[in-house]
């Protein structure tokens, strides 16, 4: 949840720095990262490849070709996870699908923090595409990162509970067992907020969002999309303010209680 426009001041001057001092793999693996941070932040005007002189690497491709030809297989899944950051939260979840497996598939038997993250992301992408594709083997994935999220979320509940909680409202949703997402739904935004996510509780403001506006709560939809919105203006990720689904949320919600309450409430029009 760190403002994006920190990270990606410190970015550039990482990379001003590895390119000074002539250390190619770190400004690739800078770069990569970069690129990623800049499009959250709605910066893709400017290119964080161009601090690389020689013009041999370019683009997130070029960064890949170096890598593997490199046999850098570090630097190759930090791309891979960074493409699928970046895929997923702009909602291009087949794209973020492949990312997620080229990851898997690349994978050390370790748990980085990038890990932990793919797993989730790789999760609620998933369960999206199950949704979409009524496909058994998504569902698979969805519930293996259920599991791994229940098995870490013992050890650490601050950090995993409420990832834990959004994936198992996707779950439901993908079950058809409605209250049981609405509440779980609920729980992530809460301990996101509890616990200053606040990238993570916008993230499940718009998940809540768009389960409303499936189940025709249309009202309770613009509400959650209006929150998510105001999260991401924290976040600083300007870029994802520019998604369709964000284009006719016109209103603030700073002075809504923390806590949506859900209740009984009767969709605004059917589902």
């Amino acid at each position: 949840g760190s403002s994006l426009a920190t990270i990606e001041r410190e970015c550039a001057a990482i990379s001003l720095e590895m390119m000074q001092s002539n250390q190619l793999h770190s400004l690739v693996w800078c770069m990569n990262h970069h690129a990623m941070i800049m499009a959250l932040n709605g910066k893709q005007g400017r290119d964080p490849f161009a601090v690389y002189k020689n013009g041999s690497i370019n683009n997130y491709h070029d960064a890949l070709a170096y890598a593997e030809t490199t046999g850098r297989r570090r630097l190759v899944r930090a791309i891979y996870s960074n493409r699928l950051v970046e895929a997923f939260f702009f909602g291009r979840y087949s794209e973020a699908m492949d990312m997620a497996e080229k990851y898997r598939n690349e994978s050390e038997i370790s748990m980085p923090i990038e890990h932990v993250l793919n797993s989730f992301l790789e999760g609620l992408t998933a369960f999206h595409l199950a949704r979409s594709e009524s496909c058994s083997r998504w569902m698979e994935l969805g519930e293996n990162s259920i599991h791994s999220f229940r098995s870490w979320a013992v050890h650490s509940a601050w950090n995993f509970d409420n990832k834990l909680f959004l994936l198992e409202a996707e779950s439901y949703f993908c079950h058809g067992q409605y209250d049981k997402a609405e509440e779980k739904y609920q729980s992530a935004i809460e301990s996101s907020r509890l616990h200053r996510f606040v990238h993570e509780e916008g993230l499940a403001c718009e998940l809540f969002g768009s389960f409303c506006k499936t189940r025709g709560k249309l009202s309770k939809h613009i509400e959650l999309m209006a929150r998510a919105r105001d999260c991401y203006k924290k976040w600083e990720a300007y870029g994802l303010l520019e998604k369709d689904c964000f284009k006719n949320c016109d209103t603030s919600c700073d002075s809504i209680i923390p806590g949506l309450s859900i209740g009984n409430e009767k969709g605004d029009s059917p589902p």
